[in-house]
């Protein structure tokens, strides 16, 4: 207790012993929101330091099993970073380019609208969903494994626990590249829509 009686604590709220007797509390104090995620950042920091702090000078140790101080052989990290592969929108606009098709063919076939696919044209970091790849793999009538790749090169894959990959697996393998078709039987086990 501070001067006139008036609590000084740091806390923001205090609540007395008798109210929080109901529920099994035995303390004065009780941590509003607000100060409970400001010790929680004062603790990560706190720990995060200390782990950088273990580690300080010894990043051949850190970095050992990362490769990049391999001498077995083993390609370093910074090698296999110079051999990264094409990115989805280098692989798609590979995959449009060789297919004879027009960007508005495809986006057409697809089922996008004309804005979503100059996006992904005009950046080559776009990160698409996972239904708009399904789109545009049908629209260019990929096989299964091209599909598996593309949808790998967007951080996707099919999965066999997914009820609409597995419809969209389905109209692959029996090549049914009819996007209305493959759209009507996803309605139909009410799964999201392609495009």
């Amino acid at each position: 207790m501070g001067q006139n009686g008036t609590n000084n604590t740091p806390l923001s709220a205090s609540i007395k012993n008798d109210k929080m007797a109901g529920y099994g509390l035995n303390t004065e104090f009780v941590l509003c929101f607000a100060d409970i995620r400001r010790a929680f950042y004062i603790f990560n920091y706190y720990i995060f330091i200390n782990e950088t702090e273990k580690y300080k000078g010894s990043s051949d140790e850190i970095t050992k099993g990362t490769g990049i101080h391999s001498g077995k052989g083993e390609p370093t990290l910074e090698q296999l970073i110079s051999q990264m592969g094409e990115t989805f929108t280098e692989r798609l606009l590979s995959i449009i380019d060789s297919s004879g098709m027009t960007d508005v063919e495809v986006y057409k076939r697809a089922n996008i609208d004309r804005k979503l696919f100059s996006k992904i044209r005009g950046n080559p970091a776009y990160h698409p969903r996972k239904h708009t790849v399904l789109a545009l793999a049908i629209a260019l009538r990929l096989n299964l494994e091209d599909t598996v790749d593309l949808l790998a090169r967007a951080g996707y894959a099919l999965s066999p626990g997914s009820k609409g990959d597995l419809i969209v697996r389905y109209f692959i393998e029996h090549e049914v590249f009819d996007i209305m078709t493959i759209n009507f039987a996803l309605d139909e086990y009410e799964q999201p829509l392609l495009g």
